[in-house]
């Protein structure tokens, strides 16, 4: 878990980057686990929270759903892929979304969304926020 503290306009934003457990399929682990209490013990008590990343697990997990009690899950339930099927031939990625943006509640999303830009074997995920 990565964090940078950025001041933009007297306001402090707090962004965060992850790199999950990697494992056959999305589904909770002890060690997937253990990566949502530490990303939850650390954005917690934060203000203005941006948190980004491959966090290799499903979206419907207990995991992210631990993330979802203090965060806003930007993506909820739109993607049926943040895989770029491009640079994939296994088909059990078409149907895997790992990749996710969250944000404190009192961040506004203005626009939010997933070009299919082939730059990499995951596809971007865009937002402009107001804060």
């Amino acid at each position: 878990l990565q964090q940078a503290a950025l001041k933009v306009n007297n306001t402090e934003l707090n962004i965060f980057n992850t790199q999950g457990i990697w494992g056959f399929d999305g589904k909770d682990t002890e060690r997937r686990r253990q990566m949502g209490e530490t990303i939850v013990n650390e954005i917690k008590d934060k203000e203005n929270v941006i948190l980004t990343g491959d966090f290799n697990i499903s979206p419907d997990t207990e995991t992210i759903a631990g993330i979802e009690q203090h965060l806003k899950n930007v993506f909820k339930n739109e993607l049926t892929t943040s895989f770029n099927m491009k640079r994939k031939d296994n088909l059990g990625y078409a149907a895997a979304v790992v990749d996710m943006i969250f944000t404190s509640k009192n961040i506004k999303i203005l626009e939010h969304h997933c070009p299919q830009a082939d730059v990499s074997d995951h596809l971007p995920l865009v937002c402009v926020l107001e804060i």
